[in-house]
Order: structure tokens, then C-alpha cells, then sequence
């Protein structure tokens, strides 16, 4: 996968996990070039995504959240 399809893979996991906790990552693009940066595998972009879902959904986030880069970081440490 090129990296403007790997970004708007990740993109629209990032829009289902807005959605569906009805919140808004302020720094969603950090989070995707992050993200991208390590990987163009839409496998492990959906893995990633996945983490990402389940740490939201443990922190029980609302409104505008930031994600914490050192959090993205860590995430793709442990998946990648």
C-alpha cells in the first residue's frame, strides 16, 4: 500500500473509533503520520488501530481528547 492509501486507512479507523465513543483526537494527524511512518501494511495499521480502539475505550475519554504520542509510541513499540 502506498502511504496516501496507508493514511486514509488509518484515517477512517481513527473516524470509527470517533464515532463510535463520540469523541474528537484533536491530533489525529500526529497519530496517523506516526503511525505511517512505521508501516504501510494495512494489517498492521487495522492492529494498531485495534490497541488504539481498546485504550480508549479503558480510559474512558470524552469531547476533544490529545492521544499522548508517548502512548502511540508505545502502542507501536509493542504491535510493530
Amino acid at each position: 500500500m502506498n502511504p496516501e492509501q496507508a493514511k486514509s486507512e488509518a484515517k477512517s479507523q481513527i473516524n470509527v473509533i470517533e464515532t463510535v465513543y463520540g469523541i474528537r483526537i484533536t491530533n489525529s494527524e500526529e497519530v496517523i503520520a506516526a503511525l505511517i511512518e512505521r508501516t504501510l501494511d494495512a494489517g498492521e495499521i487495522l492492529t494498531f488501530c485495534t490497541a488504539l480502539n481498546s485504550w480508549v475505550a479503558m480510559n474512558a475519554l470524552a469531547g476533544a481528547v490529545e492521544i499522548p504520542l508517548a502512548v502511540v509510541h508505545g502502542l507501536l513499540e509493542k504491535i510493530l
